[in-house]
């Protein structure tokens, strides 16, 4: 992402910073705005056109948008394809506003939390959170469409093993786990993705702090 060069684009930036992991829907108007990278990877998913502002000053930034009034139908769809979004809307009205209009993100969608009836299927909605304490390994999951959860864990060596087929069996659609431990590291040997085989495979995954 290049040095933003206008006061928009620096609090675009500055939100965008917030919500890294997500695609960050930037309300303008009447339309949700999606830049640089984000724009790259919207464009593509949704098949919608990607365009670019600020070209006269010599650094063009990748964008695309949606109207605001259809944004969910675009939201369902990041959803089920297995992205987070960050809503991001103006909290004052435009024509009230002395500079720059005052934004914050509203709403963070995410495929495990999202529980709207457009994303419904026969299948379960799981989010599920992993935790390892030396040989134990266990998680939790919640289904929060239907509330049903679940709960198991494992110790010993095939801890981890035992772990990446109940969560191959559940198919969640997003782990949460501790960022400084994350649980399959060994064995995806370096890969970033998740791998067929470690029950990630489909699923979004979020770090967070250590609980």
């Amino acid at each position: 992402m290049t040095e933003p060069s206008t006061p928009l684009m620096r609090q675009y930036t500055a939100i965008k910073r917030e919500h890294p992991t997500a695609l960050l829907f930037f309300r303008l108007g009447d339309f949700y705005e999606l830049f640089f990278d984000d724009a790259v990877l919207a464009s593509k998913e949704l098949q919608i056109t990607l365009t670019s502002r600020n070209k006269e000053k010599g650094i063009a930034v990748p964008m695309c948008g949606v109207p605001y009034h259809a944004a969910e139908g675009y939201i369902s769809k990041l959803i089920r394809k297995g992205f987070k979004v960050a809503i991001c809307d103006q909290m004052e009205s435009p024509k009230l506003a002395k500079k720059l209009v005052r934004r914050e993100v509203t709403r963070v969608v995410t495929p495990g939390t999202a529980a709207d009836s457009s994303l419904s299927s026969e299948e379960n909605n799981f989010l599920a959170a992993l935790a390892r304490v030396e040989d134990r390994v266990g998680f939790a999951a919640l289904d929060l469409s239907t509330g049903e959860f679940r709960a198991t864990e494992f110790s010993g060596e095939d801890a981890a093993r035992r772990i990446q087929e109940e969560l191959a069996q559940l198919r969640p659609r997003e782990v949460l786990y501790g960022s400084s431990a994350p649980l399959f590291d060994q064995q995806r040997r370096g890969n970033s993705r998740p791998q067929p085989n470690d029950g990630l495979a489909g699923c979004a995954e979020t770090p967070l702090d250590d609980w």
